[in-house]
């Protein structure tokens, strides 16, 4: 039996892990299971958003965003994800997901994940996936300002800010990413056009 581990941050400290690239990522660490593999005898493609996700629930939780969202009726919704996939995942192979807040604007946030080979100390080793996330934060039916929502509960409002002052690789990734669901939903909504309802 193993012994609960608990962070020996504060909680201003916690809140701001994974906000910006000056603060550390959240590491989520797991194993590919017999049930994410597949019959390539590697970890299979829809396995690595599944545990993207995971990922994400614990990076809210570890950094107190989803108490705030579950009191406050404001969920984060996943709008659109974008998966590169670099080097295959052995089986019960263990690896560590980095995640991190790396864009926000008025109405979209963004979350960027690295996976990589486990790794005991805080060197990581290669990038074998990225996932690029876009999510809103929804609250009594309508999307809300995710920045003015976040500093309110996470107390991150330097990180906030910092975050869109600093010139990074995300933003042309932001920007091609953005391009690329907008070429999405035009397709979409010509093809809804055709059909009947």
């Amino acid at each position: 039996m193993s012994k609960r581990q608990f962070s020996p941050l504060s909680d201003h400290e916690k809140s701001l892990v994974g906000i910006g690239p000056n603060n550390p990522p959240y590491v989520y660490t797991s194993r590919a299971g017999l049930f994410d593999v597949d019959i390539m005898w590697h970890m299979n493609n829809a396995s690595y958003l599944n545990h993207a996700e995971l990922a994400r629930w614990e990076w809210t939780a570890f950094t107190g965003l989803l108490a705030g969202s579950r009191r406050d009726k404001t969920p984060f919704i996943v709008t659109a994800a974008t998966v590169r996939f670099r080097r295959e995942i052995a089986p019960f192979k263990k690896f560590d997901i980095e995640t991190r807040l790396c864009g926000i604007d008025d109405r979209n946030l963004w979350v960027y994940q690295t996976f990589h080979n486990h790794s005991n100390d805080c060197q990581r080793g290669k990038i074998l996936a990225q996932v690029f996330t876009q999510a809103v934060m929804i609250q009594k039916g309508k999307v809300i300002n995710p920045r003015s929502y976040l500093q309110s509960i996470m107390h991150a409002e330097d990180a906030l800010y910092d975050m869109n002052a600093a010139e990074s690789i995300f933003d042309e990734k932001s920007e091609r990413f953005t391009h690329f669901e907008e070429v999405l939903r035009r397709s979409a909504a010509l093809y809804d056009e055709t059909v009947a309802k």
